[in-house]
């Protein structure tokens, strides 16, 4: 049996509601945060899509995939790439500009008996920048039928590798690795530092 093939999925279905627009296409150095992702996401070879308003989207010329379960946040978003891709999925947020491929190749190097790998920082996991096997389908429509849509709930019920800070801190060259941003004064102050 070969190794099955990982898709990476960019979550783009957020309201963006503290940000005011949308907070995908904003502009960061002359590309939008959502290119950027896809940018550090493309050398990993792997099947590419998005999962968001396929209309709002269809100048990346990526397959777009609407949510199936919408207004659920990332948890359905999460759904949506398992079910479309099949496979495991490498899930990242599409507010993460400064992702390196050598990071995200070395998260999908590790994929093993778990069925999620994720990075862990001082904030806690980072589950908007990890790898889910298929297995997880379950737990996750589980916990939606549940009413519970928590991100770092799901991983309590999931076999996870957690990935410290010792594992991810040298792909970290500025250390702003997973800075994200949910308002326009986080972009300005993280400008600031850049």
């Amino acid at each position: 049996m070969g190794i099955e093939p990982v898709h990476v999925a960019v979550l783009a279905g957020g309201q963006s509601r503290r940000m005011g627009r949308d907070k995908a296409l904003i502009e960061w150095d002359g590309q939008s945060l959502i290119a950027r992702v896809l940018a550090a996401a493309q050398p990993l070879q792997a099947p590419l899509f998005i999962v968001g308003d396929p209309d709002q989207y269809a100048h990346l010329e990526l397959p777009v995939h609407p949510d199936l379960h919408p207004g659920l946040g990332p948890i359905g978003g999460l759904h949506t790439a398992l079910a479309t891709a099949a496979s495991p999925v490498l899930l990242l947020a599409c507010d993460l500009p400064f992702l390196t491929p050598e990071f995200l190749r070395m998260l999908v190097g590790r994929r093993g008996i778990h069925q999620a790998i994720v990075p862990c920082t001082a904030d806690g996991a980072q589950p908007l920048c990890a790898l889910y096997e298929p297995s997880c389908q379950t737990v996750i429509e589980s916990a939606i039928a549940a009413s519970k849509r928590s991100m770092r709930g799901l991983l309590q019920q999931l076999a996870v590798d957690e990935l410290g800070a010792e594992v991810w801190r040298p792909y970290d060259e500025s250390g702003l690795l997973f800075a994200n941003f949910n308002t326009p004064e986080e972009v300005a102050r993280v400008q600031g530092q850049h």
